[in-house]
């Protein structure tokens, strides 16, 4: 290994001397130059090198090099030699990071963003070596779509090779005839291709125009129609006079080749593109957008022909009519749009919605509607519109008020999720129509969704805040929605209300009564189920509130309850470990007994936790002896036979 080290070293030596011959490094940097690249190159002699090894070497040799130009833009400027001759130190750099990147490549053959690096500093650096690069990566990744869009992309861009590119586009498309993005781009690219064809011939005067649509706003539209006499002249004639410049017969021919042309492609592409992927909505929707954006023969004939085929492939799903829906108003996620949604816009899309519901009534269909409806009444208020916007006509749909139809239709239908019951009862609430809000509340807890946590939060803040509003919070008001919250606790598991624990333990905490029969649920609940690790921990959240509402007699005693549960999770355990030890950083010496109590506890049955074990040293070191640590860390090293790298050492 030194030997090869000390060889890739000597190689070097015609590069350090002409950048010390050049005045770019001083003696000293050179030397500090060998010691790293020393230090580099015996990493990746390793049995076991690292990806990083190679990404370090890589980003240092990155860094060098354009330091190195900007010493050199900073020489020539000095001495004002504009062109000063290029010698070996300026493609030397270049080639050990190509060297770096292939030996990269070859030793982590199938990590595609190191591929990626690789074949963008070649790029970037127009080297030769990107031919070869291209052609490992295809080799070693034909299964990647990416890396076909890449090659095409760098034949048809940087070598000006449309058969290239095209060719490897269609063996792309034979090695992943299911991605998505390579049918896309392959009708862009072609697409492309025919747009520069035409852009040529308009340069040598014998076409106009490209296959661009020109994209105008509404407002841009409505005035060019309603100005036409102002262009009417001027185009007529100039038409006119090309038509009659041609020979009988072949004048729109002649003009509309490349549309026509065009045309042909997409409709060739989207052929072969929807046997491949009958199933992709995405696919279509991204074709009807490059049509849209394209100025082809007939498009609007084959705008219709993949509108009817997509009704037949997906009329069954609602991303389908939400989809269709949100075609017929302006883009209502565009923040930077400024125009209003037209009451005109307003009502064809919901017609559309409406006669979805025919084809699929179901809970997923109106909830796209009532979301659609949200995002316009959302795009109203951003626009600073107000709802009398749409009752300019006496035909116009006020949207605030169809979306409670909406969701009332929802439940009429008996469609209703959760997520829309919730939709409906924070509506009423924005609206701040509190008693309607309570009412339909209380029907969907009592009824279809009683054991449904975001609906009981939300019952739960109205109630409390119907309480505060209307009287002083006394037991019997307390009790009417203690009971009920209580019974759902009972039923509802613990990880999934959370929301609803963290609530009523906050809000309770200042009544002795219900607090104290929070817990005593709790317990019940913990002793059936036991403890969890993951996420919220009920005892350990039960702990907190009593310590900071009845102090730390009370909290022990309670932890000491918790523990004595079967199956205590190992985060109540840190949590009382936290706990004590926080005290027996003040001097309380009881706390750090008990807490060396509760890590042997905890120890019983997690004893395989390296955090726990770490944990415990950690606190013989801060607060024990040197022989209390010794002995905790020799026990654990006994125990963790396999994680023994995992613990600190001595």
């Amino acid at each position: 290994m030194a030997d090869v080290v000390q060889y890739n070293m000597e190689r070097m030596l015609p590069e350090l001397d002409d950048l010390e011959r050049r005045a770019l490094f001083s003696r000293h940097e050179i030397a500090e130059i060998v010691k790293q690249r020393r230090k580099f190159e015996y990493r990746l002699k390793r049995p076991s090198t690292l990806k990083q090894d190679f990404i370090a070497y890589i980003g240092y040799e990155k860094s060098l090099d354009s330091l190195r130009l900007l010493r050199k833009k900073a020489l020539m400027k000095k001495t004002g030699d504009r062109k000063l001759k290029k010698s070996v130190s300026d493609y030397a750099g270049v080639s050990r990071i190509i060297q770096i990147y292939r030996l990269a490549t070859s030793r982590f053959k199938g990590d595609i963003e190191l591929w990626f690096h690789y074949l963008e500093f070649c790029r970037e650096r127009r080297n030769g070596r990107m031919k070869k690069a291209l052609a490992q990566a295809i080799r070693f990744h034909p299964k990647v779509p990416g890396v076909w869009i890449y090659a095409a992309a760098w034949e048809f861009d940087n070598n000006l090779n449309a058969a290239a590119a095209r060719a490897l586009m269609h063996s792309g498309l034979r090695a992943c005839p299911t991605s998505e993005n390579l049918w896309v781009e392959y009708l862009r690219m072609e697409l492309t291709y025919l747009n520069k064809l035409k852009a040529r011939k308009v340069v040598l005067g014998e076409d106009e125009g490209t296959l661009a649509c020109s994209v105008k706003n509404a407002k841009e539209k409505q005035w060019i129609d309603e100005n036409k006499e102002l262009f009417m002249t001027l185009d007529d004639k100039r038409e006119d006079d090309k038509v009659s410049n041609l020979p009988d017969g072949g004048s729109k021919e002649k003009l509309d080749l490349f549309r026509e042309q065009g045309l042909s492609v997409l409709q060739t592409v989207y052929s072969g593109s929807i046997k491949a992927l009958p199933s992709s909505f995405s696919l279509r929707t991204q074709f009807l957008e490059i049509l849209e954006a394209t100025d082809l023969g007939h498009s609007e004939d084959m705008r219709n022909e993949i509108l009817a085929d997509m009704k037949r492939d997906f009329s069954k799903e609602p991303k389908y009519w939400d989809w269709l829906a949100r075609q017929e108003v302006i883009d209502l996620n565009n923040p930077e749009t400024t125009e209003a949604v037209t009451a005109d816009q307003l009502s064809r899309a919901i017609q559309v919605y409406e006669e979805g519901l025919k084809f699929l009534p179901s809970a997923s269909m109106l909830d796209c509607y009532a979301k659609f409806m949200m995002d316009v009444i959302h795009f109203t208020n951003q626009g600073s519109q107000s709802s009398e916007h749409f009752s300019a006509a006496s035909h116009a749909v006020d949207p605030i008020s169809h979306l409670l139809v909406v969701y009332e239709k929802a439940e009429t239908m008996g469609c209703i999720t959760e997520d829309v019951a919730c939709q409906h009862v924070s509506f009423l609430l924005q609206l701040g129509k509190v008693d309607e809000a309570k009412t339909l509340v209380e029907k969907f807890c009592s009824g279809k969704f009683s054991e449904a946590v975001q609906l009981w939060a939300l019952r739960f803040k109205i109630e409390m805040r119907f309480i505060q509003k209307n009287c002083t919070p006394n037991k019997a008001a307390l009790s009417s929605i203690f009971e009920p919250l209580r019974d759902v606790l009972l039923k509802v598991p613990i990880s999934e209300a959370e929301t609803i624990w963290l609530m009523a333990l906050k809000y309770f905490s200042t009544h002795k009564q219900f607090f104290d029969k929070l817990v005593e649920t709790s317990m019940t609940l913990l002793a059936k189920y036991g403890g969890s690790d993951d996420g919220f921990s009920l005892s350990s959240t039960n702990i907190n509130f009593v310590l900071q509402r009845d102090g730390l007699g009370r909290a022990r005693e309670l932890y000491k309850r918790f523990l004595a549960l079967p199956h205590p999770g190992l985060s109540l355990y840190r949590s009382c470990i936290e706990l004590e030890l926080n005290l027996a950083s003040s001097g309380d010496k009881i706390s750090l007994g008990n807490a060396r109590k509760l890590f042997e506890t905890a120890l019983t049955t997690y004893d395989q936790d390296v955090g726990l074990w770490q944990d415990y040293y950690n606190m013989e070191v801060k607060m024990g002896t040197s022989e209390t640590a010794a002995a905790v860390h020799w026990r654990a090293r006994k125990i963790l036979r396999k994680s023994i790298s995992l613990l600190p050492s001595q």
